[in-house]
């Protein structure tokens, strides 16, 4: 989700940048052709700057600071065409297309407040107007009707955006989560150990544990009780899983009684003692049924770096525990 996020909202700065600066520079030229040099210089200027904040974005990285200077430099252009009128005095129609900009750069609250600085930007140059100290091409029945036709706008984009969000959050949960236990489902989980491992090939000093967990005699829930009463059980599990374990810990469900862990920055004896609880618990809730679980641990990067070899070690080892437990049980069941 993250890699994908980045990779849209770099598409985004791009195009609005090359489709802004693409607006702005004919439109300079334009002026600079009719003998408007100061407008054209200006707007030609602004859009340079907007170019070098792409060029500069290419070594930060940071979206977010990127994102504000190409706001910042449209409250002034926009300011700008307000005070000069533009292209015969039709600049002030280009106001319409910053609420849109501001929502498709920015989280919502974030939005609001930078169209509330524009608009408080055109009543300040209104009021300096009315004043006297600086004279604008728009008298203030035009800015009137203008800030309310954009106040309209910005509206329309909020709610928008707002119902765009929830829907577009409604939607990444139902792809990382397990819709029953809503542990994270297999993908995610997968997913999210193949950036940790990337993570760590850069960072050695750091480790994670992978866990393997298999919940055993599970079946029998399900043979005695029925699928809904397993169904219970398995929400049930998956709550102490989250109370018995961080929030910066990784919890998936892979299977229908199967589960992966990612524990970051895990000590190799404290995990052993930390699933021997969880396991005398689970057995303590669940001993009518006699449940019990069995685990593989499998610690990162001194076991391996490699995803595959990762889950195939704590699937073995989970085995080899599983196997040892029903050899015991075959001992005390014989005596």
């Amino acid at each position: 989700m993250i890699t994908y996020l980045k990779d849209y909202q770099e598409k985004l700065l791009y195009s609005l940048t090359f489709v802004g600066c693409s607006f702005t520079y004919f439109y300079g030229g334009f002026h600079l052709i009719k003998g408007n040099y100061f407008i054209g210089t200006v707007e030609i200027f602004l859009s340079t700057l907007a170019l070098v904040n792409l060029v500069l974005y290419r070594f930060h990285r940071n979206f977010e600071f990127a994102g504000s200077v190409i706001l910042f430099l449209m409250v002034l252009i926009l300011d700008f065409l307000v005070v000069t009128g533009g292209l015969e005095r039709t600049g002030i129609l280009w106001i319409y297309t910053f609420p849109l900009l501001a929502f498709f750069l920015k989280e919502i609250k974030k939005a609001v407040i930078w169209n509330i600085i524009f608009a408080l930007s055109v009543v300040a140059l209104t009021f300096l107007d009315w004043k006297g100290i600086l004279r604008i091409s728009y008298n203030f029945v035009e800015i009137r009707q203008a800030l309310s036709s954009y106040t309209a706008v910005f509206l329309i984009s909020f709610f928008y955006s707002y119902i765009l969000k929830k829907l577009n959050t409604n939607l990444w949960e139902a792809s990382i989560y397990d819709p029953l236990t809503n542990l994270y489902n297999r993908k995610y989980i997968y997913q999210s150990l193949e950036m940790e491992l990337e993570r760590l090939k850069r960072n050695l000093e750091e480790s994670i544990c992978v866990v393997y967990v298999d919940v055993d005699n599970f079946k029998r829930v399900n043979d005695i009780s029925g699928h809904q009463e397993g169904d219970k059980v398995l929400k049930e599990l998956a709550d102490i899983f989250k109370k018995s374990f961080r929030k910066i810990d990784l919890i998936g469900r892979v299977g229908g009684d199967e589960f992966l862990f990612i524990l970051v920055n895990c000590k190799d004896g404290r995990v052993n003692e930390r699933f021997e609880r969880l396991k005398s618990l689970i057995e303590k809730k669940f001993k009518k049924y006699n449940l019990s679980i069995s685990y593989g641990i499998v610690k990162i990067p001194e076991d391996t770096v490699d995803l595959n070899t990762a889950l195939r070690l704590a699937d073995q080892r989970m085995y080899e525990m599983k196997n040892k437990h029903k050899q015991i049980l075959r001992i005390v069941s014989k005596n």
